[in-house]
């Protein structure tokens, strides 16, 4: 695999693209455990019912890489320093259930979504030609949008 994704091991550039996601394409709910009225926005904004808005999550979508590289990549990231005796970064992305965002360029938690969800993820091996074509056609969309703003 090429080098890991900057965001990986630069919290700030992370959060920054994260907190991008949140303002602009609706990522979240914040809260998973409390989502307040997320789920009911996504559902009208999709055209569809809340249930099944609940269904599109980061965790299955095709914008969400969770290759063996990519888990490696961000476990060192958040284990830095440290040695692998004492910490927890093992438990940190095993919680959030982390994978990389290859839309927006963020470590990104599978229990959430944006409103740039795509069908057939995540993505646990190196993606076929399909995938790579939908992710690069969405991430070119995507730029566009944050070029704009």
């Amino acid at each position: 695999m090429k080098k890991c994704p900057e965001v990986c091991s630069n919290v700030p550039l992370n959060l920054k693209n994260r907190d991008w996601a949140f303002k602009n394409v609706g990522y979240g709910p914040a809260n998973p455990e409390s989502p307040e009225d997320f789920w009911k926005k996504r559902a009208d904004e999709w055209d569809t019912s809340e249930k099944n808005a609940q269904t599109m999550r980061c965790g299955n979508c095709s914008a969400f890489i969770q290759t063996p590289e990519m888990m490696d990549c961000i476990v060192k990231g958040i284990q830095g320093e440290e040695s692998g005796n004492e910490t927890y970064a093992n438990e940190v992305v095993g919680s959030a259930e982390l994978g990389y965002c290859e839309l927006f360029e963020f470590k990104c938690a599978a229990d959430r979504t944006c409103s740039a969800w795509l069908v057939g993820g995540s993505i646990t091996k190196a993606m076929t030609e399909s995938q790579k074509k939908m992710v690069k056609m969405a991430k070119y969309e995507s730029n566009k949008e944050r070029e704009e703003d």
